[in-house]
Parts: structure tokens; C-alpha cells; sequence
């Protein structure tokens, strides 16, 4: 059994599914606009913002129906991609190469094979239920 905060619910595949497509929309028009048209704040703006809200919902869903995902590599990942939109904010002149990161961490760890994505840093081994992290 996999500790949960948030059990399955009806509807939750077409909810993170939605989600998800949000999410790569509005990375699409941040990523746009701060490549092309940094100064234009408000075109962009709204898909920051839609950007970090749908990034943030997907985190707390997957996080908070499977405590477990905190220590595997796609949990991790999240918290690097988080920290590159903090540097973002820090040093927007570097939006190139922030988003193009972060656009790579995101294709890589949703392409990567279960054994890579599930493997735990703390456990040091592949962990995919609560049973594998006591063993």
C-alpha cells in the first residue's frame, strides 16, 4: 500500500491529463514570450502565472497521492525545475537558457524508462511501493 494523502478518485486521469495540457500550453507562451518579447510583460504574463498554477497543482496531485514520489528521481526533478523558475526570477536575462532546462528536464524524466523515474536517492534502489522501501 502506497501512503496517500489524496486516494483515487473518479475522474483523476482526465483531471492530470487536463492539467498537464495547461501546464505545456502556457510553458509554450511564457517560453515565447520571454524569448521573443521579453518587454512585452503583459502578453506573457498570464501564462506565467497559468504556468506555475497548473506546475504547482500537478506537484501537490502527484505528491500528495503517493507520499513516495517526494524521494523518486521525477519528485526530485520537479524541485530542480522549481528552483531553475526561482533562478528565472533572479536573473531573468538568462530566460534562454533557464526555460531551455527546464524544457530538457521535463522531456527527459517523462521519457525515461520506470527504473530511472522510480529509483529513490534515499533508498538508493528502485522504489515503486511502500513495501520495496522496507525491504
Amino acid at each position: 500500500m502506497i501512503p496517500s494523502l489524496i486516494p483515487d478518485f473518479t475522474g483523476k486521469r482526465a483531471f492530470k491529463i487536463t492539467l498537464r495540457t495547461l501546464h505545456i500550453l502556457s510553458i509554450c507562451g511564457l517560453s515565447g514570450g520571454l524569448w521573443f518579447a521579453p518587454e512585452a510583460h503583459e502578453k506573457w504574463l498570464p501564462f506565467a502565472w497559468l504556468t506555475l498554477a497548473s506546475g504547482l497543482a500537478l506537484m501537490l496531485l502527484d505528491g500528495l497521492s503517493n507520499l513516495l514520489w517526494w524521494v523518486q528521481i521525477r519528485g526530485l526533478v520537479i524541485g530542480i525545475k522549481l528552483l531553475l523558475v526561482g533562478a528565472l526570477a533572479i536573473w531573468p536575462s538568462q530566460a534562454w537558457w533557464l526555460l531551455s532546462a527546464i524544457i530538457v528536464l521535463s522531456a527527459i524524466i517523462s521519457h525515461a524508462p520506470g527504473d530511472v523515474r522510480y529509483y529513490s536517492l534515499r533508498h538508493r534502489r528502485v522504489i515503486r511501493s511502500t513495501q520495496d522501501a522496507k525491504g
